[in-house]
């Protein structure tokens, strides 16, 4: 994990995924790539490895687990944010710290740390 991490964003909510982007960016991340279908998240990880990743689990009626397996295979820390909580996570994805919309800067510097183990590195400060 670098100090100013690169991140992608799974969200096909507008306002959602520009909010999220700008408390990324004053975390401390890079670079943030913005995906709103699970096939335009796949397209970005065929060319981009990014250092983390944060993935609404409902992208429009499909969930994202394929993204989140593939972030899995590459050795990527994920979070999900979503506003149904984490019960229907798979079983191979119940440890995935979930976010719960609404969500703020410091909630996700938490969940940030609690996926990588790196309690700084998503901090500018």
């Amino acid at each position: 994990m670098t100090d100013r991490p690169s991140v992608l964003i799974l969200e096909d909510e507008p306002l959602i995924a520009f909010a999220l982007e700008d408390m990324l960016l004053e975390l401390g991340s890079k670079d943030v790539r913005l995906a709103t279908t699970i096939a335009e998240a796949l397209r970005l990880l065929d060319t981009h490895t990014p250092d983390f990743a944060v993935l609404d689990v409902n992208i429009r009626g499909e969930r994202s687990y394929g993204v989140a397996d593939e972030l899995s295979r590459r050795g990527v820390p994920f979070i999900f944010a979503t506003g149904y909580g984490d019960a229907e996570h798979p079983e191979v994805l119940k440890t995935v710290p979930t976010l719960s919309k609404p969500y703020g800067p410091d909630d996700l510097k938490s969940a940030f740390a609690a996926a990588t183990g790196a309690v700084d590195k998503c901090d500018t400060s």
